[in-house]
Protein backbone atom coordinates (compact mmCIF):
# COMPACT_ATOMS: atom_id res chain seq x y z
CA UNK A 1 0.00 0.00 0.00
CA UNK A 2 1.35 3.40 -1.00
CA UNK A 3 1.40 6.00 1.76
CA UNK A 4 -1.50 8.46 1.60
CA UNK A 5 -1.26 12.04 2.85
CA UNK A 6 -4.21 14.33 3.60
CA UNK A 7 -4.99 17.39 5.71
CA UNK A 8 -7.71 17.10 8.39
CA UNK A 9 -9.16 19.39 11.06
CA UNK A 10 -8.28 18.18 14.53
CA UNK A 11 -11.82 18.81 15.82
CA UNK A 12 -13.26 16.62 13.04
CA UNK A 13 -11.22 13.54 13.94
CA UNK A 14 -13.68 10.91 15.12
CA UNK A 15 -11.64 7.70 14.96
CA UNK A 16 -10.71 5.38 17.81
CA UNK A 17 -6.91 5.43 17.72
CA UNK A 18 -5.24 2.26 18.95
CA UNK A 19 -1.81 2.57 20.59
CA UNK A 20 0.07 -0.61 19.62
CA UNK A 21 2.07 -2.59 22.13
CA UNK A 22 5.44 -1.70 20.57
CA UNK A 23 4.90 1.99 21.36
CA UNK A 24 6.23 3.63 24.50
CA UNK A 25 3.54 5.01 26.78
CA UNK A 26 2.49 8.59 27.31
CA UNK A 27 5.61 10.53 28.43
CA UNK A 28 5.06 14.22 27.83
CA UNK A 29 6.54 16.45 30.51
CA UNK A 30 4.99 19.62 31.96
CA UNK A 31 6.95 21.86 29.61
CA UNK A 32 5.76 19.85 26.58
CA UNK A 33 2.11 20.28 27.62
CA UNK A 34 2.63 23.98 28.35
CA UNK A 35 4.26 24.53 24.95
CA UNK A 36 1.39 22.89 23.05
CA UNK A 37 -1.22 24.98 24.91
CA UNK A 38 0.67 28.24 24.36
CA UNK A 39 1.55 27.40 20.75
CA UNK A 40 -2.10 26.97 19.77
CA UNK A 41 -3.51 29.64 22.12
CA UNK A 42 -1.22 32.29 20.61
CA UNK A 43 -2.45 31.90 17.02
CA UNK A 44 -3.55 35.40 15.96
CA UNK A 45 -7.33 35.68 15.72
CA UNK A 46 -7.12 37.66 12.51
CA UNK A 47 -4.91 35.05 10.88
CA UNK A 48 -7.19 32.84 8.83
CA UNK A 49 -4.44 30.62 7.47
CA UNK A 50 -4.25 27.01 8.48
CA UNK A 51 -1.98 26.04 11.38
CA UNK A 52 -0.69 22.49 10.91
CA UNK A 53 0.55 20.29 13.71
CA UNK A 54 3.29 17.76 13.06
CA UNK A 55 2.06 14.74 11.07
CA UNK A 56 0.49 11.69 12.66
CA UNK A 57 1.22 8.30 11.13
CA UNK A 58 -1.74 5.94 11.00
CA UNK A 59 -1.99 2.34 9.84
CA UNK A 60 -5.58 1.63 8.74
CA UNK A 61 -6.51 -2.04 9.07
CA UNK A 62 -10.14 -3.08 8.40
CA UNK A 63 -11.55 0.00 10.09
CA UNK A 64 -9.03 -0.09 12.95
CA UNK A 65 -6.78 2.98 13.16
CA UNK A 66 -3.36 2.10 14.58
CA UNK A 67 -1.48 5.20 15.73
CA UNK A 68 2.12 4.56 14.68
CA UNK A 69 3.39 8.07 15.48
CA UNK A 70 1.82 11.16 17.04
CA UNK A 71 0.55 9.52 20.25
CA UNK A 72 1.92 12.24 22.54
CA UNK A 73 0.29 15.16 20.68
CA UNK A 74 -3.09 13.53 20.14
CA UNK A 75 -3.30 12.22 23.71
CA UNK A 76 -2.46 15.67 25.10
CA UNK A 77 -5.15 17.30 22.93
CA UNK A 78 -7.58 14.62 24.15
CA UNK A 79 -6.65 15.36 27.78
CA UNK A 80 -7.03 19.14 27.30
CA UNK A 81 -10.44 18.83 25.65
CA UNK A 82 -11.78 16.38 28.23
CA UNK A 83 -10.46 18.47 31.12
CA UNK A 84 -12.13 21.50 29.56
CA UNK A 85 -15.48 19.72 29.13
CA UNK A 86 -15.48 18.88 32.86
CA UNK A 87 -14.63 22.44 33.87
CA UNK A 88 -17.32 24.52 32.20
CA UNK A 89 -15.85 24.93 28.71
CA UNK A 90 -17.58 23.95 25.49
CA UNK A 91 -15.36 21.18 24.19
CA UNK A 92 -16.39 18.01 22.42
CA UNK A 93 -13.56 15.61 21.64
CA UNK A 94 -14.89 13.16 19.06
CA UNK A 95 -11.85 10.89 18.73
CA UNK A 96 -10.81 8.22 21.27
CA UNK A 97 -7.50 6.86 22.54
CA UNK A 98 -7.19 3.16 23.35
CA UNK A 99 -4.13 1.17 24.41
CA UNK A 100 -3.87 -2.38 23.08
CA UNK A 101 -2.35 -3.85 26.25
CA UNK A 102 -2.34 -1.21 29.02
CA UNK A 103 -5.65 -1.82 30.79
CA UNK A 104 -4.87 0.58 33.66
CA UNK A 105 -4.20 3.38 31.18
CA UNK A 106 -7.52 2.69 29.44
CA UNK A 107 -9.33 2.69 32.79
CA UNK A 108 -7.81 6.07 33.69
CA UNK A 109 -8.93 7.64 30.41
CA UNK A 110 -12.38 6.08 30.73
CA UNK A 111 -12.76 7.51 34.25
CA UNK A 112 -11.96 11.00 32.98
CA UNK A 113 -14.56 10.66 30.26
CA UNK A 114 -17.27 9.24 32.51
CA UNK A 115 -16.52 10.49 36.03
CA UNK A 116 -14.14 13.41 35.70
CA UNK A 117 -10.54 13.84 36.81
CA UNK A 118 -9.17 11.36 39.35
CA UNK A 119 -5.47 11.51 40.19
CA UNK A 120 -3.57 8.27 39.78
CA UNK A 121 0.21 7.92 39.67
CA UNK A 122 0.49 4.15 40.06
CA UNK A 123 1.89 3.47 36.56
CA UNK A 124 4.11 5.28 34.08
CA UNK A 125 1.20 6.33 31.87
CA UNK A 126 -1.11 7.42 34.68
CA UNK A 127 1.72 9.38 36.30
CA UNK A 128 2.17 11.45 33.16
CA UNK A 129 -1.60 11.67 32.54
CA UNK A 130 -2.05 13.12 36.04
CA UNK A 131 0.92 15.45 35.62
CA UNK A 132 -0.46 16.70 32.29
CA UNK A 133 -3.89 17.35 33.84
CA UNK A 134 -2.26 19.29 36.70
CA UNK A 135 -0.41 21.39 34.12
CA UNK A 136 -3.60 22.00 32.12
CA UNK A 137 -5.38 23.20 35.28
CA UNK A 138 -2.53 25.65 35.97
CA UNK A 139 -2.90 27.04 32.40
CA UNK A 140 -6.69 27.37 32.61
CA UNK A 141 -6.62 31.06 31.63
CA UNK A 142 -5.31 29.99 28.18
CA UNK A 143 -7.72 27.14 27.57
CA UNK A 144 -10.50 29.19 25.92
CA UNK A 145 -8.06 30.66 23.40
CA UNK A 146 -6.67 27.18 22.82
CA UNK A 147 -10.15 25.77 22.12
CA UNK A 148 -11.14 28.66 19.84
CA UNK A 149 -8.05 28.30 17.70
CA UNK A 150 -8.20 24.51 17.72
CA UNK A 151 -11.70 24.67 16.25
CA UNK A 152 -10.99 27.38 13.69
CA UNK A 153 -7.39 27.14 12.59
CA UNK A 154 -5.65 23.92 13.62
CA UNK A 155 -5.25 21.02 11.23
CA UNK A 156 -3.15 17.93 11.21
CA UNK A 157 -1.23 16.11 8.48
CA UNK A 158 -2.63 12.59 8.21
CA UNK A 159 -0.05 10.08 6.95
CA UNK A 160 -1.59 6.65 6.24
CA UNK A 161 0.68 3.62 5.85
CA UNK A 162 0.28 -0.09 5.18
CA UNK A 163 -0.77 -1.83 8.42
CA UNK A 164 1.77 -4.59 7.74
CA UNK A 165 4.52 -1.97 7.86
CA UNK A 166 3.33 -0.16 11.00
CA UNK A 167 5.98 -1.58 13.33
CA UNK A 168 8.71 -1.05 10.74
CA UNK A 169 7.63 2.58 10.30
CA UNK A 170 7.79 3.07 14.07
CA UNK A 171 11.30 1.63 14.20
CA UNK A 172 12.47 3.90 11.35
CA UNK A 173 10.80 6.99 12.87
CA UNK A 174 12.58 6.41 16.16
CA UNK A 175 15.87 5.21 14.78
CA UNK A 176 17.50 8.46 15.75
CA UNK A 177 16.63 7.66 19.34
CA UNK A 178 15.78 11.29 20.16
CA UNK A 179 13.96 11.64 23.46
CA UNK A 180 13.77 7.91 24.08
CA UNK A 181 15.22 6.09 27.05
CA UNK A 182 17.17 2.84 26.82
CA UNK A 183 14.16 1.00 28.23
CA UNK A 184 11.79 2.45 25.62
CA UNK A 185 14.21 1.65 22.80
CA UNK A 186 14.73 -1.92 24.05
CA UNK A 187 10.97 -2.46 24.34
CA UNK A 188 10.31 -1.21 20.82
CA UNK A 189 13.25 -3.23 19.46
CA UNK A 190 12.16 -6.52 21.08
CA UNK A 191 8.49 -6.13 20.20
CA UNK A 192 8.95 -5.08 16.58
CA UNK A 193 11.20 -8.08 15.98
CA UNK A 194 8.80 -10.57 17.62
CA UNK A 195 5.94 -12.49 16.06
CA UNK A 196 2.41 -11.12 16.41
CA UNK A 197 1.51 -13.73 19.04
CA UNK A 198 4.75 -13.34 20.99
CA UNK A 199 4.53 -9.55 20.78
CA UNK A 200 1.22 -9.37 22.63
CA UNK A 201 2.41 -11.70 25.40
CA UNK A 202 5.73 -9.86 25.76
CA UNK A 203 3.95 -6.50 26.01
CA UNK A 204 1.75 -7.81 28.82
CA UNK A 205 4.77 -9.25 30.64
CA UNK A 206 6.60 -5.93 30.26
CA UNK A 207 3.64 -4.03 31.72
CA UNK A 208 3.48 -6.49 34.64
CA UNK A 209 7.14 -5.81 35.49
CA UNK A 210 6.66 -2.04 35.20
CA UNK A 211 3.64 -2.24 37.49
CA UNK A 212 5.52 -4.20 40.16
CA UNK A 213 8.40 -1.72 40.03
CA UNK A 214 5.89 0.99 41.01
CA UNK A 215 5.39 -0.87 44.31
CA UNK A 216 7.40 1.44 46.56
CA UNK A 217 8.30 -1.26 49.07
CA UNK A 218 9.65 -3.48 46.28
CA UNK A 219 11.51 -0.68 44.52
CA UNK A 220 13.00 0.78 47.73
CA UNK A 221 14.94 -2.30 48.79
CA UNK A 222 16.90 -2.41 45.50
CA UNK A 223 17.56 1.32 45.04
CA UNK A 224 18.78 4.31 47.01
CA UNK A 225 16.63 7.32 47.83
CA UNK A 226 18.11 9.41 45.02
CA UNK A 227 18.42 6.57 42.54
CA UNK A 228 18.67 7.54 38.86
CA UNK A 229 16.02 4.91 38.19
CA UNK A 230 13.35 6.78 40.11
CA UNK A 231 13.54 9.74 37.76
CA UNK A 232 10.48 10.21 35.56
CA UNK A 233 9.22 6.75 36.41
CA UNK A 234 11.90 5.06 34.34
CA UNK A 235 12.27 2.17 36.77
CA UNK A 236 12.36 -0.74 34.35
CA UNK A 237 15.71 0.52 33.04
CA UNK A 238 17.17 -0.97 36.24
CA UNK A 239 16.48 -4.46 34.83
CA UNK A 240 17.95 -3.51 31.45
CA UNK A 241 21.13 -2.21 33.10
CA UNK A 242 21.53 -5.34 35.22
CA UNK A 243 21.12 -7.48 32.10
CA UNK A 244 23.67 -5.54 30.05
CA UNK A 245 26.06 -4.65 32.87
CA UNK A 246 25.53 -0.96 32.15
CA UNK A 247 27.18 1.38 34.64
CA UNK A 248 27.26 5.11 35.19
CA UNK A 249 30.70 5.23 33.58
CA UNK A 250 29.89 3.43 30.31
CA UNK A 251 26.54 5.24 30.01
CA UNK A 252 28.37 8.57 30.26
CA UNK A 253 30.47 7.52 27.26
CA UNK A 254 27.48 6.08 25.38
CA UNK A 255 24.02 7.25 26.47
CA UNK A 256 22.45 4.26 24.74
CA UNK A 257 24.97 1.67 25.91
CA UNK A 258 22.32 -0.78 27.14
CA UNK A 259 20.22 -0.58 23.97
CA UNK A 260 23.26 -0.85 21.70
CA UNK A 261 24.57 -3.89 23.56
CA UNK A 262 21.25 -5.73 23.20
CA UNK A 263 21.03 -4.78 19.51
CA UNK A 264 24.56 -6.14 18.96
CA UNK A 265 23.68 -9.39 20.76
CA UNK A 266 20.74 -9.93 18.41
CA UNK A 267 22.81 -9.01 15.37
CA UNK A 268 25.38 -11.55 16.57
CA UNK A 269 22.81 -14.35 16.51
CA UNK A 270 21.21 -14.24 19.95
CA UNK A 271 17.46 -14.78 19.75
CA UNK A 272 14.90 -12.22 20.90
CA UNK A 273 13.46 -14.88 23.23
CA UNK A 274 16.84 -15.43 24.90
CA UNK A 275 17.28 -11.70 25.50
CA UNK A 276 13.77 -11.39 26.87
CA UNK A 277 14.15 -14.45 29.11
CA UNK A 278 17.40 -12.98 30.44
CA UNK A 279 15.62 -9.77 31.47
CA UNK A 280 12.71 -11.75 32.92
CA UNK A 281 15.13 -13.91 34.90
CA UNK A 282 16.52 -10.81 36.62
CA UNK A 283 13.04 -9.58 37.48
CA UNK A 284 11.99 -13.01 38.81
CA UNK A 285 15.15 -13.26 40.90
CA UNK A 286 14.57 -9.80 42.42
CA UNK A 287 10.96 -10.78 43.13
CA UNK A 288 12.18 -13.96 44.83
CA UNK A 289 14.57 -11.90 46.98
CA UNK A 290 11.76 -9.50 47.85
CA UNK A 291 9.61 -12.40 49.08
CA UNK A 292 12.41 -13.80 51.28
CA UNK A 293 12.61 -11.61 54.41
CA UNK A 294 16.21 -12.61 55.18
CA UNK A 295 17.54 -11.68 51.73
CA UNK A 296 15.25 -8.66 51.43
CA UNK A 297 16.41 -7.07 54.70
CA UNK A 298 20.12 -7.59 54.16
CA UNK A 299 20.15 -6.53 50.50
CA UNK A 300 18.02 -3.52 51.42
CA UNK A 301 20.59 -2.56 54.06
CA UNK A 302 23.55 -3.08 51.70
CA UNK A 303 22.01 -1.04 48.88
CA UNK A 304 20.97 1.78 51.22
CA UNK A 305 24.43 2.09 52.78
CA UNK A 306 26.57 1.43 49.69
CA UNK A 307 24.60 2.80 46.75
CA UNK A 308 22.93 1.54 43.57
CA UNK A 309 26.04 -0.24 42.31
CA UNK A 310 25.81 -2.64 45.25
CA UNK A 311 22.82 -4.36 43.63
CA UNK A 312 24.83 -4.83 40.42
CA UNK A 313 27.64 -6.41 42.45
CA UNK A 314 25.27 -8.74 44.31
CA UNK A 315 23.58 -9.73 41.05
CA UNK A 316 26.90 -10.53 39.37
CA UNK A 317 27.99 -12.65 42.34
CA UNK A 318 24.69 -14.51 42.73
CA UNK A 319 23.90 -15.62 39.16
CA UNK A 320 24.72 -19.27 39.79
CA UNK A 321 23.97 -19.41 43.51
CA UNK A 322 21.10 -21.16 45.26
CA UNK A 323 18.85 -19.25 47.65
CA UNK A 324 20.75 -20.56 50.69
CA UNK A 325 24.08 -19.61 49.09
CA UNK A 326 22.78 -16.09 48.43
CA UNK A 327 21.67 -15.81 52.06
CA UNK A 328 25.12 -16.80 53.25
CA UNK A 329 26.79 -14.45 50.76
CA UNK A 330 24.85 -11.32 51.78
CA UNK A 331 25.14 -12.20 55.49
CA UNK A 332 28.92 -12.51 55.13
CA UNK A 333 29.08 -9.28 53.12
CA UNK A 334 27.26 -7.41 55.89
CA UNK A 335 29.25 -9.02 58.72
CA UNK A 336 32.68 -8.48 57.17
CA UNK A 337 32.17 -4.75 56.98
CA UNK A 338 30.88 -4.15 60.48
CA UNK A 339 32.97 -2.41 63.16
CA UNK A 340 34.27 -4.46 66.10
CA UNK A 341 32.35 -4.48 69.39
CA UNK A 342 34.67 -2.01 71.12
CA UNK A 343 34.53 0.31 68.08
CA UNK A 344 30.72 0.34 68.26
CA UNK A 345 30.83 1.17 71.98
CA UNK A 346 33.09 4.16 71.27
CA UNK A 347 30.98 5.52 68.40
CA UNK A 348 29.83 9.12 68.50
CA UNK A 349 27.30 11.28 66.68
CA UNK A 350 29.80 12.62 64.13
CA UNK A 351 31.18 9.18 63.25
CA UNK A 352 30.35 8.40 59.60
CA UNK A 353 29.39 4.82 60.45
CA UNK A 354 27.02 5.58 63.33
CA UNK A 355 23.91 5.95 61.17
CA UNK A 356 24.68 2.70 59.31
CA UNK A 357 25.16 0.84 62.59
CA UNK A 358 21.85 2.16 63.92
CA UNK A 359 20.09 1.21 60.67
CA UNK A 360 21.48 -2.33 60.81
CA UNK A 361 20.54 -2.55 64.50
CA UNK A 362 16.94 -1.65 63.63
CA UNK A 363 16.86 -4.07 60.68
CA UNK A 364 18.31 -6.94 62.73
CA UNK A 365 15.88 -6.18 65.58
CA UNK A 366 13.21 -7.73 63.35
CA UNK A 367 15.10 -11.03 63.59
CA UNK A 368 14.11 -13.82 65.94
CA UNK A 369 16.60 -16.31 67.33
CA UNK A 370 15.04 -19.79 67.37
CA UNK A 371 16.85 -22.60 69.23
CA UNK A 372 16.96 -26.06 67.67
CA UNK A 373 15.69 -28.50 70.35
CA UNK A 374 17.82 -31.34 68.91
CA UNK A 375 21.15 -29.49 68.68
CA UNK A 376 22.99 -26.63 70.29
CA UNK A 377 22.50 -24.51 67.16
CA UNK A 378 20.25 -21.53 66.61
CA UNK A 379 18.18 -20.47 63.62
CA UNK A 380 17.84 -16.80 62.72
CA UNK A 381 14.53 -15.82 61.15
CA UNK A 382 13.21 -12.41 60.13
CA UNK A 383 9.59 -11.95 61.20
CA UNK A 384 8.99 -8.95 58.97
CA UNK A 385 10.39 -6.68 56.28
CA UNK A 386 12.01 -3.40 57.25
CA UNK A 387 10.20 -0.45 55.65
CA UNK A 388 13.04 0.90 53.49
CA UNK A 389 10.42 2.84 51.52
CA UNK A 390 9.19 4.80 54.55
CA UNK A 391 12.70 5.09 55.97
CA UNK A 392 13.80 6.91 52.81
CA UNK A 393 10.62 8.87 52.16
CA UNK A 394 10.37 10.26 55.72
CA UNK A 395 14.11 11.06 56.00
CA UNK A 396 14.98 9.07 59.12
CA UNK A 397 18.32 10.14 60.54
CA UNK A 398 20.37 9.93 63.74
CA UNK A 399 19.24 12.24 66.56
CA UNK A 400 19.94 12.63 70.27
CA UNK A 401 17.62 11.01 72.79
CA UNK A 402 18.54 13.32 75.68
CA UNK A 403 17.92 17.03 75.07
CA UNK A 404 20.77 19.20 73.82
CA UNK A 405 21.28 22.94 74.20
CA UNK A 406 18.53 25.48 73.36
CA UNK A 407 20.61 27.35 70.76
CA UNK A 408 19.08 25.31 67.94
CA UNK A 409 15.70 26.99 68.65
CA UNK A 410 16.07 30.32 66.92
CA UNK A 411 12.54 31.61 66.32
CA UNK A 412 9.69 32.50 68.63
CA UNK A 413 7.48 29.99 66.79
CA UNK A 414 9.98 27.24 67.69
CA UNK A 415 9.98 28.36 71.34
CA UNK A 416 6.18 28.26 71.47
CA UNK A 417 6.02 24.80 69.88
CA UNK A 418 8.65 23.50 72.30
CA UNK A 419 6.63 24.77 75.28
CA UNK A 420 3.37 23.53 73.73
CA UNK A 421 4.61 19.93 73.61
CA UNK A 422 5.76 19.79 77.24
CA UNK A 423 3.91 17.63 79.77
CA UNK A 424 2.45 20.31 82.03
CA UNK A 425 1.88 18.02 85.04
CA UNK A 426 5.40 16.59 84.84
CA UNK A 427 6.94 20.08 84.67
CA UNK A 428 4.82 21.23 87.62
CA UNK A 429 5.89 18.20 89.67
CA UNK A 430 9.60 18.41 88.86
CA UNK A 431 9.90 22.19 89.34
CA UNK A 432 8.77 21.69 92.95
CA UNK A 433 9.21 24.89 94.96
CA UNK A 434 11.06 26.82 92.25
CA UNK A 435 10.29 30.55 92.41
CA UNK A 436 9.91 30.56 88.61
CA UNK A 437 7.40 27.71 88.63
CA UNK A 438 4.23 29.77 88.12
CA UNK A 439 5.85 31.94 85.44
CA UNK A 440 7.01 28.89 83.46
CA UNK A 441 3.68 27.09 83.81
CA UNK A 442 1.99 30.28 82.60
CA UNK A 443 4.04 30.29 79.38
CA UNK A 444 3.31 26.56 78.85
CA UNK A 445 -0.44 27.15 79.29
CA UNK A 446 -0.40 30.11 76.88
CA UNK A 447 1.50 28.03 74.30
CA UNK A 448 -0.99 25.17 74.49
CA UNK A 449 -3.78 27.64 73.68
CA UNK A 450 -2.12 28.74 70.41
CA UNK A 451 -4.21 28.09 67.29
CA UNK A 452 -3.05 27.83 63.66
CA UNK A 453 -4.18 31.36 62.86
CA UNK A 454 -1.97 32.71 65.67
CA UNK A 455 1.33 31.55 64.17
CA UNK A 456 1.76 34.36 61.64
CA UNK A 457 1.49 37.05 64.34
CA UNK A 458 3.87 35.09 66.60
CA UNK A 459 6.36 34.81 63.73
CA UNK A 460 6.19 38.57 63.12
CA UNK A 461 6.44 39.23 66.89
CA UNK A 462 3.10 41.04 66.84
CA UNK A 463 1.16 38.62 69.03
CA UNK A 464 0.42 40.52 72.28
CA UNK A 465 0.51 37.35 74.41
CA UNK A 466 4.10 36.45 73.45
CA UNK A 467 5.71 39.89 73.00
CA UNK A 468 7.13 39.53 76.53
CA UNK A 469 8.86 36.21 75.69
CA UNK A 470 12.47 37.26 75.00
CA UNK A 471 15.49 35.20 73.99
CA UNK A 472 17.28 35.44 77.34
CA UNK A 473 14.05 34.58 79.20
CA UNK A 474 13.43 31.51 77.05
CA UNK A 475 17.05 30.31 77.34
CA UNK A 476 16.84 30.42 81.13
CA UNK A 477 13.40 28.77 81.15
CA UNK A 478 14.67 26.02 78.80
CA UNK A 479 17.66 25.36 81.06
CA UNK A 480 15.60 25.30 84.26
CA UNK A 481 12.90 22.97 82.86
CA UNK A 482 15.35 20.51 81.28
CA UNK A 483 17.48 20.39 84.45
CA UNK A 484 14.37 19.90 86.61
CA UNK A 485 13.19 16.98 84.49
CA UNK A 486 16.47 15.39 83.40
CA UNK A 487 19.00 16.58 85.96
CA UNK A 488 21.95 18.94 85.79
CA UNK A 489 23.46 18.53 82.35
CA UNK A 490 27.13 18.47 83.25
CA UNK A 491 28.03 15.47 81.13
CA UNK A 492 30.97 15.45 78.76
CA UNK A 493 30.58 15.86 75.00
CA UNK A 494 31.43 12.20 74.63
CA UNK A 495 28.53 11.05 76.79
CA UNK A 496 26.14 13.50 75.12
CA UNK A 497 27.21 12.38 71.65
CA UNK A 498 27.73 8.71 72.46
CA UNK A 499 25.82 6.13 70.40
CA UNK A 500 24.03 5.32 73.67
CA UNK A 501 22.26 8.68 73.31
CA UNK A 502 21.42 8.42 69.60
CA UNK A 503 18.46 6.88 67.77
CA UNK A 504 16.89 7.08 64.31
CA UNK A 505 14.17 9.74 64.21
CA UNK A 506 12.25 11.09 61.25
CA UNK A 507 12.10 14.63 59.93
CA UNK A 508 8.46 15.03 60.87
CA UNK A 509 9.13 13.90 64.46
CA UNK A 510 11.98 16.41 64.66
CA UNK A 511 9.96 19.19 63.02
CA UNK A 512 11.80 22.48 62.66
CA UNK A 513 14.36 21.38 65.23
CA UNK A 514 11.94 21.64 68.16
CA UNK A 515 12.06 17.96 69.10
CA UNK A 516 15.83 17.82 68.86
CA UNK A 517 15.91 19.74 72.10
CA UNK A 518 12.70 18.38 73.63
CA UNK A 519 12.97 16.47 76.92
CA UNK A 520 12.92 12.69 76.73
CA UNK A 521 9.34 12.61 78.03
CA UNK A 522 8.11 14.82 75.15
CA UNK A 523 9.93 12.82 72.50
CA UNK A 524 8.63 9.62 74.05
CA UNK A 525 5.02 10.83 73.95
CA UNK A 526 5.32 11.89 70.30
CA UNK A 527 6.92 8.58 69.27
CA UNK A 528 4.34 6.54 71.19
CA UNK A 529 1.45 8.50 69.63
CA UNK A 530 2.87 7.70 66.22
CA UNK A 531 3.17 4.00 67.10
CA UNK A 532 -0.42 3.91 68.42
CA UNK A 533 -1.64 5.33 65.09
CA UNK A 534 0.10 2.48 63.26
CA UNK A 535 2.69 4.77 61.68
CA UNK A 536 6.22 3.63 60.92
CA UNK A 537 8.82 3.85 63.68
CA UNK A 538 11.91 1.58 63.50
CA UNK A 539 11.64 -1.10 66.16
CA UNK A 540 14.94 -0.12 67.83
CA UNK A 541 13.74 3.47 68.23
CA UNK A 542 10.43 2.26 69.68
CA UNK A 543 12.27 0.10 72.17
CA UNK A 544 14.48 2.96 73.35
CA UNK A 545 11.51 5.17 74.19
CA UNK A 546 9.75 2.26 75.89
CA UNK A 547 13.03 1.47 77.75
CA UNK A 548 12.84 -2.15 76.62
CA UNK A 549 16.61 -2.54 76.94
CA UNK A 550 16.76 -1.20 80.51
CA UNK A 551 16.41 -4.15 82.94
CA UNK A 552 14.42 -2.25 85.61
CA UNK A 553 13.40 1.21 84.41
CA UNK A 554 12.47 3.34 87.39
CA UNK A 555 10.65 6.01 85.35
CA UNK A 556 9.93 7.16 81.81
CA UNK A 557 10.59 10.88 81.90
CA UNK A 558 14.35 10.99 81.27
CA UNK A 559 17.13 8.99 79.60
CA UNK A 560 19.64 8.15 82.30
CA UNK A 561 23.34 8.55 81.55
CA UNK A 562 24.49 7.10 84.86
CA UNK A 563 23.57 3.99 86.85
CA UNK A 564 20.43 5.45 88.33
CA UNK A 565 18.31 2.67 89.76
CA UNK A 566 20.62 0.53 91.85
CA UNK A 567 24.26 -0.40 91.95
CA UNK A 568 23.76 -3.70 90.18
CA UNK A 569 22.06 -2.51 87.04
CA UNK A 570 23.22 -0.43 84.08
CA UNK A 571 22.00 2.97 83.00
CA UNK A 572 19.56 3.41 80.10
CA UNK A 573 22.41 4.38 77.80
CA UNK A 574 24.75 1.54 78.73
CA UNK A 575 21.96 -1.04 78.45
CA UNK A 576 21.08 0.35 75.03
CA UNK A 577 24.69 0.09 73.82
CA UNK A 578 24.81 -3.52 75.02
CA UNK A 579 21.65 -4.24 73.02
CA UNK A 580 23.17 -2.71 69.85
CA UNK A 581 26.33 -4.79 70.15
CA UNK A 582 24.43 -7.99 71.01
CA UNK A 583 21.95 -7.57 68.12
CA UNK A 584 24.62 -6.83 65.50
CA UNK A 585 26.63 -9.84 66.66
CA UNK A 586 23.77 -12.04 65.44
CA UNK A 587 24.81 -11.33 61.87
CA UNK A 588 28.49 -11.90 62.61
Amino acid sequence: MEAKIKIRKVTELDEEFHIPNYQRGYKWRKKDVEYLIEDIAEIAEEDNSDYCLQPIVVAEDNGKHILVDGQQRLTTIWLIMNWASHNGYKADCKFKIKYDTRDLSNSFLKDIKEKGFAEDKSTCDTHYFSQALETIALKKERIQSFLNNLDNNVKIIWYAVDPKEGAAHFERLNNAKIGLTNAELVKAFLLTKSSQERRARMACEWDEMEYMLQNERFFAFITTKDSIYSQEYNRIELLIDLYTGASKENKEKDEYYAFNKIAKEVEGGKSINDVWHGIQNIYNRLLCWYNDNFIYNLIGYLVETRGDRELTHIWEQSKDKSTNEIKDYVRTRVANNMPKDDEIRRMEYKNGQTKNVLLLFNVLSLMSVLPNPNTNEYKYVFNDKFHFDLYKRENWDKEHVHATASESLQSKVEWVNWLKDLDEKLVEKELGSSEKKEEYLGWIKKSKEVKNEDYSSIKEDKNPVFIGLKKENFAQMFKDIVEAIEGNDDETDFKQNSIGNIVLLSENINRAGEYKVAPFSTKRRIVMERVKKGQFVPIGTQNVFMKVYTPSPGHFYKWEKEDAYNDNEKSDRDAYIDAIVETINRIK
